[in-house]
């Protein structure tokens, strides 16, 4: 989108507030005319030259009419022009696409990066080798919308393979594409009558370059080729005869002639023909005179003053004949004119004019015959974009080393050895760790992803998200195997930042999108949630991300194919309770007091986010990190001494057994913490031994603890 249009008085919704702040896009306000269904409709059929709309198959869509003649009529008024360019309407269909919401896009870094201007971190960066600005374009259409067809997705990888199993027919397309220009560019310049010779010529050139690409597409067997071929069949001759009628390199204006070449056209030849003659007699003019009048030093000139004209030195000015008419005198000579001169001179003028009015008239009548071709010149440049796309995918296949997927109508994607293209680009070959992913709704539904800070869960949640894409765009994936049954939509909870603008803080940003996950997720959908929960107090965060996995594993009009990363290992005891919800873990080894993070995925637990450690990789002090042992120490034994005293000097010492467990009585040792001997802990004992966890929502269980600290208080008192 390059500017969005609404009616001036009309409130925009949020979503589109913040899609305004994110793209920067220019918001423009027409009045309310520009949108009525009725007046819009007879414009659209007056441009379009009809008198229904129903050949376009849009009759049934009157919003999407109404926002069709307002762009119409703001493009006309922009632009000057008619813009007879336009010579189709089409409704497009997003049902037949992959849903990818403003955080997916932004948060799987497809086409921009999260953070900076640097590209070369994003998707569309990895892949682009496409050499057309058609192929571009169709590539960011392309990961922006995946497809939910699977026949559709299985002709683009058929197209793909076949590339990139015959290096020479890939090759041959590639070197036909690169000699094509931007042809869609070019048939919107005719239209709005601002095309020049040389965009003519290249688009003639390009043609012919189209039509060699359909001789070769005749050898591939892939249907899409077929489809793609079509629309260029013909174009060659097309191409020649439109670039034969320029010179070799056109001028960029288009009033002062040189355009149009010679022996094209007999009426401009013969125009040329009278010049030619008359330069001539001006070249011979010079020693002619020189001969008649015995004057050595006489000269031919020109200046846009006097025309042309003959100088004679005053040194020989005795010399210079009756019929010569003075008309400049200089301090060292004089410059005359002659009758026949003058003559000459009116025929070469006048017909240079005529010359140029003539190209001009040509050049127009050519314009308006390509703009009457543009149905046929859009169509082609639409099967050349998708060409350029097909090679591109084929070549960044082979040279990334990625796999064809297998595309399934069922719930499982299966992933063996996939990565992250992106991340294992920037690392170098060899360096980064695949890694294995299931997710299946029937068993294997959601899995829990635990693990140190940097071990690498975020970058796995993305890597699953980015195959499940590119297998949906009809790409090879970075992937051992891939079995990808059909994703609806990518929902990604990955990282936030402050809105402060907007008033809205880091935490509340991540409910946002949780709410719509929660909201739009279906059981064809892909979910992928990383530290839900962490922008606020621990157990607000706890209970948020424990109730979350509850809605997504019990509801069924959600129930979505989920990855979550969570440092609540308090959740992964849910495994026992929701029988589609896996345990996985990020490994890493302890060795002398450091973490060496291994970025391998297995299943499993994790039972330590090892923050402390990280914290000291990265710089922390020494004695920042010493207090943060004591501190953990004494919050593991239940001693609150640390939060008002630095006091205490015990070194800490891991202890699982003895951390707080929200889903029962906390123990050390195999007894009850709890001192039974006092009657109000007696009671409080009794109350929380009397829990049903089971049957109590995470919010039921914490009023009643708090509860149960009120009373606590009460009896201390």
């Amino acid at each position: 989108a390059q500017e969005l249009l609404y009616p001036e008085a009309a409130e925009l919704p949020p979503e589109l507030d913040r899609f305004r702040d994110r793209e920067r896009l220019p918001f423009t306000a027409l009045p309310k005319g520009y949108f009525h269904l009725d007046e819009g409709v007879a414009s659209l059929q007056r441009h379009f030259k009809v008198h229904s709309l129903e050949a376009f198959g849009c009759t049934h869509l009157p919003l999407a009419l109404r926002a069709a003649s307002a762009a119409l009529a703001y493009a006309k008024d922009s632009k000057k022009s008619e813009l007879s360019h336009l010579v189709q309407l089409t409704a497009t269909r997003f049902d037949r696409y992959m849903t990818l919401d403003e955080a997916t896009v932004r948060n799987l870094e497809l086409i921009k990066p999260i953070h900076g201007e640097d590209e070369s971190g994003t998707l569309f960066h990895l892949l682009d080798r496409t050499v057309t600005a058609m192929g571009g374009r169709t590539l960011k259409f392309w990961l922006t919308h995946p497809l939910l067809d699977r026949p559709a997705i299985e002709a683009r990888l058929d197209a793909v393979q076949e590339l990139a199993d015959h290096p020479e027919i890939l090759r041959a397309l590639w070197q036909h594409l690169q000699g094509i220009n931007d042809i869609e560019r070019i048939t919107a310049k005719c239209g709005a009558a601002r095309v020049h010779a040389r965009d003519l010529s290249g688009l003639g050139s390009s043609l012919i370059e189209a039509g060699k690409l359909a001789e070769v597409l005749q050898g591939l067997k892939s249907a899409l080729f077929a489809e793609c071929a079509k629309p260029l069949e013909g174009l060659g001759q097309k191409g020649a005869d439109l670039a034969d009628k320029f010179t070799e390199r056109p001028p960029l204006t288009v009033r002062e002639g040189g355009m149009i070449r010679p022996g094209v056209f007999p009426e401009l030849d013969a125009l040329n023909h009278n010049i030619r003659d008359g330069r001539e007699w001006l070249n011979g003019l010079q020693q002619r005179e020189r001969d008649a009048t015995g004057i050595p030093s006489l000269k031919v000139g020109y200046n846009k003053v006097f025309g042309y004209y003959l100088e004679v030195t005053k040194t020989h000015e005795d010399k210079v004949p009756v019929h010569y008419l003075r008309k400049q005198s200089l301090v060292g000579a004089e410059r005359y004119i002659t009758p026949e001169m003058k003559e000459w001179e009116n025929r070469i003028l006048g017909a240079e004019g005529e010359i140029n009015a003539l190209e001009y008239k040509i050049f127009c009548r050519i314009r308006d015959g390509v703009t009457q071709e543009a149905p046929a010149l859009l169509a082609a440049a639409q099967a050349l974009g998708v060409l350029d796309v097909l090679q591109c995918l084929a070549s960044a296949a082979v040279e990334l080393h990625f796999k064809r997927p297998e595309i399934s109508e069922d719930s499982l994607l299966r992933i063996l050895g996939g990565r992250h293209p992106v991340v294992e680009a920037l690392a170098g070959e060899g360096v980064f760790i695949a890694n294995d992913a299931e997710l299946d709704a029937r068993d294997r539904q959601i899995v829990l992803v635990t693990g140190p800070n940097m071990a690498g869960k975020s970058t796995y949640l993305r890597q699953i998200g980015l195959i499940a894409l590119l297998a949906q765009i009809g790409s090879f994936v970075p992937a051992d195997f891939a079995h990808v049954g059909l994703v609806d939509r990518i929902f990604t909870r990955v990282g936030a930042a402050d809105r402060l603008a907007k008033g809205q803080s880091t935490f509340m940003v991540e409910m946002i999108e949780t709410a719509a996950i929660l909201r739009h997720a279906t059981p064809r959908s892909l979910v992928l949630l990383d530290e839900i929960g962490r922008g606020t107090s621990t157990y607000d965060g706890l209970s948020l991300a424990w109730s979350v996995v509850e809605a997504l594993h019990e509801d069924s009009a959600i129930a979505a194919r989920t990855l979550f990363a969570t440092h609540y290992h308090e959740l992964t005891r849910l495994a026992e309770r929701l029988p589609r919800l896996r345990n996985a873990q990020v490994t890493v080894r302890e060795a002398n007091g450091e973490v060496i993070f291994l970025r391998k995925v297995v299943d499993g637990a994790c039972d330590s986010s090892y923050g402390i450690q990280v914290a000291k990789m990265a710089g922390v002090p020494d004695r920042v990190i010493r207090r943060a042992w004591e501190i953990l120490s004494e919050l593991e034994r239940g001693d609150s001494a640390p939060l008002g005293s630095k006091s205490s000097g015990r070194k800490a010492a891991k202890s699982p057994e003895s951390q707080v467990d929200l889903f029962g009585v906390s123990t050390a040792n195999g007894h009850a913490a709890v001192p039974v001997e006092n009657p109000v802990h007696r009671e409080l004992f009794d109350a929380v031994m009397g829990l049903d966890v089971n049957a109590s929502t995470p919010l039921e269980i914490l009023f009643k603890v708090a509860e149960a600290q009120r009373k606590a208080k009460q009896g201390k008192s």
